[in-house]
């Protein structure tokens, strides 16, 4: 097993955050609300843009990223108490060894700073998604039939919450 670092992805971080990206697109396209083909056809301006107005956490093994996830703020005037994580993959070669818990600690870490309520959807049939979120305190208050659809198909969502320690203010 070998380590990795986890840290918080800047516009500088572009190039490398998509060729990931893509690479996931591409590796798990039913793991994902967009398509490789729509994401590729980006600009590199598209994924500055997203990391400016997100946080992505990154762990990297020998200088390369092999997994993310992101938060973004809702953005709603009466929305502003929550977070929508998105985006939670690590490459097939770097799974088994706590990657994406490790992420996802660190995102709720920050969540518990600035949010009070967390909220993500994961397809119904990515088992072991749904327990990487139930583990970490998500629950399941929804399904959103048919919520997705490409040429194989349709795919159904599970919305999922978790409250946060914040305090409403």
């Amino acid at each position: 097993m070998d380590p990795f670092e986890i840290a918080i992805l800047d516009a500088d971080d572009a190039g490398a955050f998509r060729q990931f990206r893509l690479a996931a697109l591409q590796s798990a396209p039913q793991a994902f609300g967009t398509s490789h083909a729509a994401e590729s056809a980006q600009p590199l301006a598209f994924f500055q843009d997203r990391l400016r107005t997100s946080k992505v956490w990154a762990a990297r093994q020998h200088d390369a990223i092999v997994g993310t996830t992101g938060l973004a703020p809702w953005l709603g005037v009466r929305e502003r108490h929550k977070g929508y994580v998105w985006g939670v993959f690590v490459d097939a070669h770097a799974r088994g060894q706590g990657i994406a818990q490790a992420l996802l600690t660190r995102l709720l870490a920050y969540a518990e700073q600035h949010y009070e309520q967390v909220t993500l959807s994961a397809t119904a049939v990515n088992t072991p998604a749904l327990k990487l979120y139930q583990q970490a305190g998500f629950e399941i208050y929804g399904k959103e039939p048919r919520s997705l659809k490409d040429e194989t198909g349709y795919s159904d969502e599970l919305l999922m919450v978790r409250f946060t320690g914040k305090s409403p203010t």
